[in-house]
């Protein structure tokens, strides 16, 4: 697969790296402005990121991330006070070891909340367990037979709703488009966007339709985005949840511009999309439209 080159990325030198004893070989951290740590895998085909965001009075983690090596252990040794879990979305590679956090604040969604009350099977990760989805082999320990994402207790949030770490607040966004009950959150003090799903510089899902992942929606999307584009200042950097950490506000735009573009016709004519990015759709008309530094999956038959 494509992904394995270029590896480690180069995006990855731009930031500082933090030395820590319980990353099983798994997770590296860095440390980005304003007091948060990023927390990636990416030894596996997800590149996923975690943040945690810490406060005078308590942290947020948002997203726990792949589920393939413990994560409270490291959490721990990167803050030793209390901490609060929050899912950006529900899907398998966010909410992974949600069940060392619990309760886990999530957006209300039936589909969320299924998730957390049944835990999700291997087979709901469909592709995502292969070998070749993994950079240098499964991590020690890890089975993939055996393989699972356990429940976890819940606590709902609400669109609007902040979350008070002492001397940084945290807002709730509902964003839904690649998932009803995708959320970012906004820290307007620090000037800094966590986007979740919503935005980050790779592959955008607009196709989902199936319990596993739920349900996405183009059209959602677009007005997910002009909502924030018409909200969220210039000088607002995006952390996002794949891939590099940070992106400029103006990305936003960018996403916003294509997804009009596709839903006025002008898509992509062919319904290839790359190897890798197709999950439990077989069989379902996926097209991805290329933009600059991400692109965007879709259904061309809900156009």
């Amino acid at each position: 697969m494509g992904w394995l080159a270029h590896y480690p990325r180069e995006y990855y030198q731009k930031y500082e790296k933090i030395e820590v004893k319980h990353d099983c070989n798994w997770y590296q951290v860095y440390r980005l402005p304003h007091r948060v740590y990023a927390i990636c895998e990416p030894q596996h085909f997800q590149e996923v990121n975690l943040f945690l965001i810490a406060g005078s009075k308590q942290a947020l983690l948002f997203d726990t991330g792949e589920g393939f090596c413990p994560l409270k252990p490291l959490i721990q040794e990167l803050y030793d006070g209390e901490i609060i879990a929050v899912n950006s979305h529900f899907h398998f590679d966010h909410i992974g070891s949600n069940y060392e956090f619990q309760p886990v604040h999530i957006f209300g969604n039936q589909f969320a909340q299924d998730v957390a009350e049944n835990g999700l099977p291997k087979e709901a990760l469909g592709a995502q367990l292969d070998p070749q989805m993994f950079q240098f082999g499964y991590p020690r320990g890890f089975n993939p037979d055996e393989f699972y994402i356990p429940s976890y207790c819940t606590e709902t949030v609400s669109d609007g709703q902040s979350f008070d770490l002492g001397d940084r607040m945290l807002e709730v966004i509902h964003t839904p488009g690649h998932s009803e009950d995708s959320v970012m959150l906004y820290d307007e003090k620090n000037r800094i966007l966590f986007t979740g799903d919503t935005f980050y510089l790779g592959a955008l899902y607009a196709h989902f339709d199936c319990p596993e992942f739920g349900k996405g929606s183009l059209k959602q999307y677009l007005e997910t985005l002009k909502r924030l584009c018409g909200r969220i200042p210039e000088n607002v950097k995006l952390y996002c949840s794949h891939n590099e950490f940070i992106a400029p506000r103006s990305k936003l735009q960018e996403a916003a511009d294509a997804m009009k573009t596709i839903l006025e016709g002008h898509g992509c004519s062919s319904d290839q999309v790359a190897l890798g990015h197709t999950y439990l759709e077989g069989g379902k008309p996926i097209a991805e439209y290329p933009c600059d530094g991400f692109s965007i999956v879709y259904r061309t038959d809900r156009l």
